[in-house]
């Protein structure tokens, strides 16, 4: 696809860093910025290390001189909830506050939600503002809404986009209904809302999000979907009477439930059939999964996906909850991967279903869809050569998507 605008300076601002891609929102930064180089325009990227785990040198050396590395302190308090009077407030209503704090913060529901603002760290303003000032951006590009902040320190001439990679209103509560404790950011969908309308563009992840964001402020606001862009690699056929099957995840619960029910209720079934099946486990799921090699191979970290999925014969992806798009999913079918996951793993991919990847609803399912691909080669031919067209089609539409999110007039 040949790109006709005309080039930009970008200025990316993230909490995350883009280097290394251990996990799928890093893998999803990582790319968006190196679309934006190979389509000509000028990117710059901070980061605002509240990821303290990055490889700096790697981002310097990438970014060409283009990166900025900001300290970041973290604000207190640090899960406030939503005050319910202003902030200016006399003793009688300081002290209603507190104990409707104190309440709140026995209800489960409320135990997990935070302001927007709570986890921005407003030090950061006059680094930005210098590096504004300097490097004069046509764009500023913010990752995730809970640092969109950082969008009030830039002009009004300036094109402000908010990459959200997820929904967070109200995201605890998926967890909660999984009997799982939250992690990470949850807030509520007004506070949720006031961070997006920091932004000239909201990039949606995926369409159902996408849809989601244009109900609440897609009047006022400019929404669109830009799909998470992968490497594209035809698979070579493996020589080799052991069927891998491999799980490559980072260490979140979602993962680590998945996983967990596809050793004790899948992988036993897929064995009576194939006794020569290997499940690997790759990825940082390793640091918290006990040794157990009756079951499962730990590789650790990868350094070269492609190996690591030339390696394989089919992928899994077993989660039964969560939110946004399953970048490992996808990035599976971009090396020509068979894959099967769940209606869940599917989510923003339903198109794809049945034809480029498989989808299984129960455990008998998940081991016959495996059987299946492992021990039909036409099939499995056909399976792997759909997915690589699948994600070069996805890839055609994200960067598109891409290029109309950036060229927006303000």
């Amino acid at each position: 696809m040949v790109n006709n605008a005309v080039g930009k300076t970008i200025l990316v601002i993230s909490p995350t860093p883009s280097h290394p891609q251990d996990a799928g929102n890093r893998a999803r930064i990582y790319t968006l910025l190196l679309n934006l180089k190979n389509r000509g325009h000028d990117v710059h990227f901070v980061h605002i290390k509240r990821e303290t785990l990055a490889d700096e040198l790697a981002m310097q050396q990438c970014w060409e001189g283009k990166f900025y590395s900001i300290a970041y302190q973290k604000p207190k308090p640090q899960n406030s909830q939503v005050n319910i009077f202003p902030a200016k407030l006399n003793t009688l209503n300081r002290i209603i506050n507190k104990i409707q704090i104190k309440i709140n913060s026995l209800n489960s529901n409320n135990r997990y939600t935070y302001e927007i603002d709570d986890w921005y760290d407003d030090s950061v303003n006059a680094k930005l503002i210098e590096i504004s000032q300097s490097i004069k951006p046509d764009v500023v590009m913010l990752e995730y809404v809970f640092f969109s902040k950082a969008l009030e320190c830039f002009d009004s001439k300036i094109l402000k986009v908010i990459d959200t990679h997820d929904i967070f209103a109200n995201r605890h509560e998926i967890y909660l209904k999984n009997n799982q404790t939250p992690k990470w950011f949850s807030t509520t969908t007004r506070q949720e809302n006031l961070g997006l309308k920091r932004a000239d563009v909201i990039l949606a992840i995926q369409n159902q999000e996408a849809d989601c964001f244009k109900k609440r402020v897609g009047k006022t606001r400019k929404i669109v979907t830009v799909n998470h862009i992968v490497t594209l690699s035809r698979k070579q056929h493996r020589n080799s009477n052991v069927s891998q099957i491999l799980f490559l995840a980072s260490k979140n619960p979602i993962n680590i439930n998945g996983i967990s029910f596809f050793i004790q209720e899948v992988l036993p079934k897929v064995q009576t059939e194939l006794p020569n099946a290997k499940l690997i486990l790759a990825g940082s799921i390793c640091e918290v999964m006990d040794e157990n090699p009756t079951h499962y191979t730990k590789i650790g970290k990868v350094e070269d996906l492609g190996e690591a999925y030339q390696e394989a014969d089919v992928v899994i992806n077993p989660v039964f909850f969560g939110t946004g798009l399953k970048i490992k999913n996808i990035e599976a079918l971009g090396y020509s991967m068979p894959l099967v996951t769940t209606p869940v793993g599917a989510e923003g991919m339903e198109e794809g279903a049945g034809k480029a990847f498989r989808v299984a609803e129960s455990s008998e399912q998940f081991a016959n869809e495996i059987v299946e691909i492992v021990t039909k080669p036409e099939l499995y031919k056909k399976l792997s050569n759909n997915a690589y067209e699948f994600a070069r089609q996805w890839n055609e539409s994200a960067i598109a998507a891409l290029d109309k999110a950036i060229s927006q007039k303000k």
